[in-house]
């Protein structure tokens, strides 16, 4: 059993490296300068637009000298990065590189190209994809963080709650040590949070960057959140009754704050259905999971409380199940989003193995409840041997599970990579002209009805607050005359126009009209492919 388990996660990395390429959860959407465009001087701020909520991390500009400049000011607006430029830029290329962190804590790095005047070399290469020392560190982390939060904290709410009547004693220790295991995991898990945000490698984990990057994500939130929920539970160890249900329940709860807090779920909506879904799955997954190393010393031990015990854990069990399979349902359904997806992406193979896992997990939990269990009350107790060792499989199998699931850290969701997609697959032309310059993104870039954003912007790229933008598509080869679309402000100097038809692929003609004030308008044309 054990070896089929470990050949079973081995497959699983085995298919994570060979997917290659750093794995990001955001895409940058859009630029302004666009990416490869060359203005006539040289802009105040550059800004970035990405499909979701980003916090910049690393912000750099290699400038047409050779100079990096580190200290860049920056204003963060949701999907939106305002980065000022240092004053003075020279004629020439200038590389601005960046690294962000997305709303599920995940960091994604690349660069873009901007000419003044003229371009005077090529574009630099993307940004760090991580250091794979940190990666692997993270995950180890993560499974010593799952490992205190299910084991130590679940193991404490079944001594307060379910035996009551059962010594602390060993058991208490033990728990004790995955309690403390999981507060060390919890608080390296922040400082390699932050490596792996910064692109990093483990020997900078005593730079204090690394810990604010960290800190600074929504992990930060997860690991504050469970090092409460972990000593809490510790608490619950010693003392009164009362006080030890208190303590337990209180520290059972904090598993589903500290998990609803980050990860795939947090960035996914409706946000209210899966964070409570998070919850509901954190606390069932303690409570049954935390129960296998104090049921296991309980029935080795014996007495005339553990068939109560036991009986009682079981009946509770029913109820934890049903919550993990309707939630966990719920998350793949919204996670996966296409029955194809299980089998075509990192995510979807993880979820297989960890399906299997888990099948696996609620076959044994059958047996014991529906044989083992009753065999306790027989006078000759035979069936105590049977169910220590059949918890302890249960206990491999749940190692194994919380293994795969701290896997989920480096592979996104098929729903962040159809996002991710679906920005990459825009079209997009920069227009400009001696007046001003815009940048008129299609989404999607294919037939059909598109949403059209006009980017504006004067000569030097500074942010133009016009009174009106036009845009008139046209495809005088196909025989399709004007199509003329009056756009309505977005934010700042965006504009967009909703249900656009473009019935025909191939090269449009694109013109913008830019209404700057009541005497002054400015008109830029250019093309833009789309797609069939």
């Amino acid at each position: 059993m054990t070896r089929a388990i470990l050949f079973m996660l081995w497959l699983t990395l085995a298919a994570l490296c060979g997917s290659g390429g750093a794995l990001a959860h955001a895409a940058l959407v859009e630029s302004h300068p666009v990416d490869g465009a060359t203005i006539e001087g040289a802009p105040p701020t550059v800004r970035l637009r990405f499909n979701e909520p980003v916090s910049p991390l690393v912000l750099s500009l290699t400038d047409a000298a050779g100079r990096t400049h580190r200290d860049l000011s920056v204003a963060a607006r949701n999907e939106v990065l305002e980065i000022a430029m240092p004053p003075g830029l020279a004629r020439g290329s200038h590389v601005l590189s960046y690294r962000v962190t997305s709303g599920d804590g995940h960091p994604i790095g690349g660069s873009i190209v901007f000419s003044v005047g003229a371009p005077t070399r090529p574009a630099a290469a993307t940004g760090s994809d991580g250091d794979e020392g940190t990666r692997t560190a993270l995950w180890l982390a993560r499974t010593g963080l799952y490992l205190g939060l299910f084991l130590g904290v679940g193991g404490t709410f079944f001594l307060a709650w379910i035996a009551p009547g059962q010594a602390v004693g060993r058991t208490g220790r033990a728990l004790a040590v995955f309690l403390a295991v999981g507060i060390l995991s919890t608080v390296l898990s922040v400082g390699i949070q932050g490596l792996d945000a910064l692109g990093a490698s483990l020997a900078s984990l005593k730079m204090p960057a690394a810990w604010a990057a960290g800190w600074g994500t929504s992990f930060g939130w997860t690991a504050a959140i469970g090092a409460v929920a972990l000593s809490v539970a510790g608490l619950g160890l010693h003392g009164a009754a009362g006080w030890r249900r208190a303590c337990s329940l209180l520290a059972l709860c904090g598993i589903g704050l500290a998990l609803a807090s980050s990860g795939h779920a947090s960035a996914a909506s409706p946000q209210w259905l899966t964070r409570t879904a998070v919850f509901l799955h954190a606390v069932g997954v303690a409570y049954w999971i935390g129960a296998l190393i104090p049921l296991a010393v309980l029935v080795r031990k014996g007495g005339p409380d553990t068939y109560r015990a036991v009986r009682r854990f079981s009946g509770w069990a029913i109820v934890a199940v049903a919550i993990l399979s309707l939630t966990g349902l719920v998350l793949a359904a919204i996670q996966v989003e296409e029955f194809a997806n299980l089998t075509t992406t990192a995510y979807g193979r993880i979820l297989i193995a960890k399906t299997l896992l888990v099948m696996a997990l609620l076959g044994m939990a059958a047996v014991n409840r529906l044989w083992l269990t009753p065999a306790l009350a027989a006078p000759s107790r035979r069936g105590e041997t049977w169910l220590v060792r059949s918890i302890g499989a249960e206990i491999v199998l749940s190692l194994a599970i919380l293994a795969a699931v701290g896997l989920w850290r480096f592979t996104p969701p098929p729903r962040a990579l159809a996002a991710s997609a679906v920005a990459a697959a825009s079209a997009s032309a920069h227009l400009h002209s001696p007046g001003g310059m815009a940048q008129v993104t299609l989404s999607p870039g294919r037939v059909g009805t598109v949403r059209a954003r006009i980017v504006i912007a004067s000569g030097k790229a500074v942010p133009l607050d016009a009174k009106e933008v036009t845009l008139v598509f046209s495809k005088p080869d196909s025989g399709i005359e004007a199509i003329t679309r009056r756009a309505r402000k977005s934010d700042g100097s965006a504009w967009e126009i909703d249900n656009l038809a473009v019935p025909v692929a191939g090269s449009w003609q694109a013109k913008v009209t830019i209404l700057v004030d009541d005497f002054d308008t400015a008109t830029l044309e250019g093309s833009i492919t789309v797609r069939p």
